[in-house]
C-alpha cells in the first residue's frame, strides 16, 4: 500500500486502547521466566479490551518482529504465521511494485530494482519478504536498507 491507502488502512491505530501509552509496556524486558510472563500478561490485558485488536494483529503479523501486539507476543505471532502457512490478511499485506523482469536483469542494470526495493523497505515491508519478492539475497536487502539510512535514494 502506498500514500493515502496506507494512511487509510492504519487509521485504526487512532482508535487503539494503547494509544498514548508508553510503548515499553508492550516490549518485555525479561527474556524468560515469571517476570517476562507478568510483563506479557500486563500488555495482553490492555489488548484484551481493545476495539481494534484484530486490525492490530494483522499489522503486527506483517510489521512487528518483537513485543506484544494484537494480544499476542512474538512467539505466538510466529506460530500463527506458521499455522497459516505464511498467509497474512490481504487487508494488511503490503503490495510490492517489483519491476517486470527484475530478476533477469544484469546486476549493473538493476537501478530500478534497487529503487523499488528501497521503496518497499521504506513502506515497512520486511527484509526477508523483500529479498524473496525481488529475487535477491538478504545481504543485498541489508545494503539497500543501509542506503536508506545513510542518504541513499528514498
Amino acid at each position: 500500500m502506498v500514500g493515502r491507502d496506507r494512511d487509510k488502512e492504519q487509521a485504526w491505530a487512532a482508535r487503539a486502547r494503547c494509544r498514548g501509552m508508553d510503548t515499553e509496556v508492550f516490549i518485555p524486558v525479561a527474556e524468560v521466566g515469571p517476570v517476562r510472563d507478568g510483563e506479557v500478561a500486563r500488555a495482553k490485558a490492555v489488548c484484551a479490551e481493545c476495539p481494534v485488536r484484530e486490525l492490530c494483529l494483522d499489522w503486527a503479523l506483517v510489521a512487528l518482529p518483537y513485543g506484544v501486539a494484537g494480544g499476542l507476543d512474538e512467539q505466538e505471532r510466529a506460530e500463527l504465521r506458521r499455522d497459516r502457512g505464511g498467509w497474512i490478511s490481504e487487508r494488511m499485506r503490503p503490495t510490492l511494485a517489483v519491476p517486470v523482469g527484475a530478476r533477469d536483469l544484469p546486476p549493473r542494470e538493476r537501478g530500478e530494482v534497487i529503487a523499488a526495493g528501497r521503496q518497499a523497505l521504506s513502506q515497512g515491508i520486511s527484509r526477508p519478504r523483500v529479498a524473496v519478492e525481488f529475487g535477491v539475497s538478504r545481504r543485498t536487502v541489508d545494503r539497500w536498507a543501509a542506503g536508506l539510512h545513510y542518504g541513499g535514494v528514498r
